[in-house]
């Protein structure tokens, strides 16, 4: 079991996703480090924090974010880490988009771990897009284990969108292959992969790609997620009533997924038939 002395790290903790998770660990009493680019967000949620937030104004996907982070954590073990930070389709170019959500990942997996407290949990954000994506690509992109492979992808990664598919099915498989590392000292590794959210982020993509709009119609929860519906699976991961979970992903998208996939069963059947 975690002690609450540790302290829990928020990525992308000035909006959306990240600062719904933030304010659920300080109501549970963690200590959190809160890190993001902004920083008015951030200062202000330390105003109201009882001194449980401190606030790390960094960039994710700078080389040196990990030692900045360490330094930051002064020696603390980390109990929680919940890596909202990333790129949307239509934030970046594919090759940005994959440096953002794929490489500054892999390094920020390779800076923790050895500083995980026995019983702590990092929860890696993927998407429902990756179990769109499936397992095609799965054994090109397992090829990926180190920041400076990432480039290899640039091949598959055609345009915006693929690139964030495939930088989120990365993050899947990197899990999976983390499960066994992260377990020597006692502590799990989970990826999220949450449907389409009510965020700034998420709003902007429904703005540009009019498909996402009919993809909730169809789903049978047909509504957005609320960020602290998403938030409050990330922060059960990290608690020990979720001490027996790592290695996997974990769905939440409103069955999404499922109506895809029954969809698709229907078609294999169809075809059968024919």
């Amino acid at each position: 079991m975690t002690d609450l002395k540790d302290v829990a790290i928020v990525t992308g903790a000035a909006s959306g996703m990240g600062e719904a998770a933030a304010r659920l660990l300080m109501d549970d009493g963690w200590p959190v480090l809160l890190c993001d680019l902004k920083t008015g967000p951030l200062n202000h949620d330390t105003k109201n924090a009882g001194g449980l937030a401190e606030v790390l104004t960094a960039d994710i996907s700078d080389p040196d974010f990990g030692q900045t982070l360490l330094a930051a954590l002064s020696g603390r073990r980390i109990g929680a880490l919940i890596h909202c930070a990333g790129l949307s389709p239509t934030m970046a170019t594919p090759e940005h988009i994959l440096e953002v959500n794929l490489a500054a990942t892999i390094r920020l997996v390779n800076t923790v771990r050895p500083h995980m407290a026995a019983g702590g949990c990092a929860v890696l954000f993927s998407s429902s897009g990756a179990h769109i994506l499936g397992s095609s690509l799965d054994e090109q992109i397992n090829r990926v284990r180190t920041p400076e492979a990432v480039s290899s992808l640039h091949a598959l990664a055609t345009d915006s969108g693929s690139a964030y598919t495939i930088s989120k099915r990365a993050v899947m498989l990197l899990v999976e292959r983390e499960a066994r590392a992260f377990g020597t000292s006692g502590a799990r590794i989970v990826s999220l992969s949450p449907g389409i959210i009510d965020t700034p982020m998420g709003r902007k993509e429904m703005e540009q790609q009019p498909i996402m709009h009919k993809m909730v119609e169809m789903t049978p929860l047909p509504r957005t997620a609320r960020p602290e519906e998403i938030a409050a699976v990330a922060v059960f991961l990290c608690s020990p009533a979720a001490s027996f979970i790592t290695g996997t992903d974990i769905l939440v998208d409103g069955g999404k997924i499922a109506v895809l996939v029954g969809a698709a069963r229907q078609d294999d059947l169809s075809g059968l038939g024919e």
